[in-house]
């Protein structure tokens, strides 16, 4: 297939899908019901990318695991942009912005730090890693280093980490579609999960990396083209103009004045005033747990005797016995409690109200976003599913180019999300907040009834009208909710949706093959089957993709956390494993198998030690008490890779045995 024949299969593949919102437009001026555009958009969506994993189905290993090494690298930069370009970016991108503004509260780090660094990692990647991997001739990232270490322990060590941080953000990606397939469809969310899922599995499993790279193309088409459409209409609608950039700018000023006169208000600084009494008393109750049950308990129980007496009706008498106080006899689980809510509220205090810095000041908020920017540049330059691209170009040059036109592309979609974010804000500031409680816009009234709820107000001074204290949006999904909140065509919605749906699958795809290959290629087949035929090693690794598939989505029906914090987590568990042992191994001819395993193990084992320590305690993305420096969980990887270099260069200097192995390009 030559590259011009590409070129117009990916112009007529984007023409079809301009005709299908045109379509579903006219059907919106037709009267055809808002669930039915969306659902249209669901099944049209996941039948288009699973066509595509029919028409590329191949049992040849090659093209299987690295799609020949023949794609151009336009075309891998597209496959690789839509391959990192997750739900966190596509949705919860936008939202964060809304939530903790470009940089942050003086405490948080804020949205400017994500997009810093993951654009900053796709440099890192071009100029260390993407060229040296293309060198290489390996199939996969496990076996790059396995053959320059001259080490099957390396190798499996490598796989075990590739497993574990795509494990993690796999299930983050598939409660991501889950959630887009249940708001399109109405269906639960369960059922969600493994609807779209089919269309994951069509496509990796019948064509490997070769449909997948293609069904890629043809998703970052529909991410960025969604994302620029929404960004113009949205633009157009508040402010009247097609530039997104000059509607923020626009909706910056406009918001300056709004921020000011909210700062002003006594009703915020009462309802402010009272949640800071909320903390004080949490901060008791966390202090004295077990007098704090009791008490709470007596009252409780003189609540539930009233209502009992006076025949209430029984969901209130429910609604008070469903107090974990009342039925829950375990002190510390309270505490845990108490904890997360206790996170929760400081953030809410913290929050900024527009896009300024915060109240809070000084070098916790520096130091976190400096933090963040660091581990999301080298987690982007060590997440294993994004190293596999490098393997599918012709050369190493071509390697490289791509991540340039990945890093184009991102940035088109980092710009419109971060214009839409100021100008859905401006919106809410001035719609929702200032109304009054029982007359409330028709949407924030149709947030508030959607499942899961997008909006949630909490009349904190209890005074009838709504401050932007009592405002609790959920930013994970919001970008969801854009064309209900500005009054714009519900086709956007299905749109949005189908762009956000083939985010989170093309990085699903990318995920799926990644550990499926590390379990049969790198760890099956090294160990116990070394001599076995190509197609029988093709075969396993679709079985495997398959039997990953339904697990990850088993663990994200259970909705363990949001999808920003696995997301997160996952970058610093993949800078703490692959970073430094790339690096030394590629640039350094001393580093040695003992090395490369120490260095492995240790910074992983530190990275998820303290994710693990610090997030079960309730802390998350936020800050709080027993982390060093003052440093959030998701940033471990600050830690990890220091920790990582240090011990890898220590043990080759203690063990100095050089692997047999020649090792072109390593100075």
């Amino acid at each position: 297939m030559g590259e011009a024949w590409r070129w117009r299969m990916v112009a007529g593949a984007s023409l079809v899908a301009l005709l299908m919102a045109f379509t579903l437009w006219l059907a919106e001026t037709w009267g055809v019901s808002k669930s039915s555009i969306n659902v249209c958009f669901l099944v049209l969506s996941i039948v288009g990318y699973a066509a595509i994993g029919l028409v590329c189905r191949t049992t040849l290993s090659d093209e299987y695991y690295v799609a020949g090494r023949r794609i151009g690298a336009p075309f891998n930069g597209m496959a690789t942009a839509a391959d990192w370009m997750s739900a966190a970016t596509f949705m919860g991108l936008t939202g964060l912005l809304i939530s903790d503004g470009f940089v942050g509260d003086g405490v948080h780090a804020g949205g400017l730090a994500y997009v810093l660094g993951w654009t900053g990692g796709f440099c890192l990647l071009g100029m260390l890693f993407a060229g040296k991997i293309n060198q290489s001739g390996a199939t996969t990232i496990p076996e790059l280093l396995g053959q320059r270490l001259d080490s099957s322990a390396v190798r499996w060590l490598g796989a075990a980490g590739a497993i574990l941080c795509s494990g993690v953000y796999l299930v983050a990606q598939i409660y991501a579609i889950g959630l887009v397939a249940s708001m399109l469809s109405g269906m639960n969310f369960e059922l969600g999960v493994f609807l779209a899922l089919g269309g994951v599995l069509l496509c990796s499993f019948l064509g490997g990396m070769r449909a997948v790279t293609w069904t890629q193309v043809l998703q970052c088409v529909v991410i960025v083209s969604t994302m620029v459409t929404l960004a113009v209409a949205v633009s157009w609608h508040v402010h009247g103009s097609v530039w997104p950039s000059w509607g923020a700018s626009v909706g910056l000023e406009a918001m300056a004045q709004r921020v000011r006169a909210i700062q002003a208000d006594p009703a915020e600084a009462q309802s402010k005033a009272i949640m800071r009494e909320r903390l004080a008393d949490l901060d008791r109750k966390i202090a004295a747990p077990d007098q704090a049950r009791s008490a709470e308990r007596q009252v409780l129980g003189a609540k539930i005797a009233e209502l009992k007496q006076q025949n209430s009706p029984v969901r209130d008498i429910q609604r008070l016995e469903a107090n974990p106080v009342w039925h829950d006899s375990d002190s510390q689980q309270l505490v845990q409690g108490w904890k997360r809510e206790r996170s929760l509220m400081e953030q809410e205090l913290q929050r900024p109200i527009g896009f300024e810095r915060g109240s809070a000041s000084g070098n916790p908020g520096l130091l976190n976003t400096l933090c963040l920017v660091l581990c999301f540049m080298m987690g982007t330059a060590s997440l294993p599913h994004v190293l596999m691209r490098s393997l599918t170009t012709p050369t190493a040059r071509q390697a490289q180019q791509s991540m340039v036109w990945t890093l184009f592309l991102v940035v088109i979609v980092y710009l419109c999300a971060s214009s839409l974010a100021v100008m859905i804000k401006e919106v809410v500031l001035t719609d929702l907040v200032g109304s009054a409680m029982t007359a409330l816009p028709d949407w924030a009234q149709q947030l508030r009834l959607r499942k899961p709820a997008l909006l949630t107000l909490h009349d904190h001074n209890g005074d009838g009208w709504v401050q932007w204290a009592d405002v609790r949006l959920a930013t994970d999904y919001l970008v969801l909710a854009a064309p209900e909140i500005l009054g714009i065509s519900a086709v956007f919605t299905g749109l949005i949706a189908a762009g956000a749906l083939a985010a989170a699958l093309s990085t699903a795809d990318g995920l799926l093959l990644t550990i499926s290959n590390a379990l049969a290629h790198d760890i099956y087949f090294q160990t116990l089957a070394p001599q076995a035929s190509p197609i029988r090693r093709v075969m396993l690794s679709k079985i495997l993709l398959m039997l990953v598939a339904l697990v990850a989505a088993w663990v994200a029906t259970y909705r363990p956390v949001d999808i920003l914090f696995w997301v997160s987590c996952a970058f610093s568990l993949a800078a703490s494993c692959f970073f430094p042992t790339l690096l030394l191994s590629l640039y350094w001819s001393g580093f040695s198998r003992v090395g490369a395993v120490g260095a492995m193990v240790s910074g992983t084992l530190l990275a998820l030690w303290y994710i693990s320590a610090h997030a079960l305690a309730g802390v998350g993305l936020g800050v709080g008490d027993g982390l060093w420096w003052g440093v959030a969980p998701v940033s471990a990887g600050v830690f990890g890779v220091p920790v990582g270099l240090a011990v890898g260069i220590l043990m080759s200097k203690m063990w100095p045995q050089n692997p047999s192995a020649p090792r072109s390009g390593v100075t």
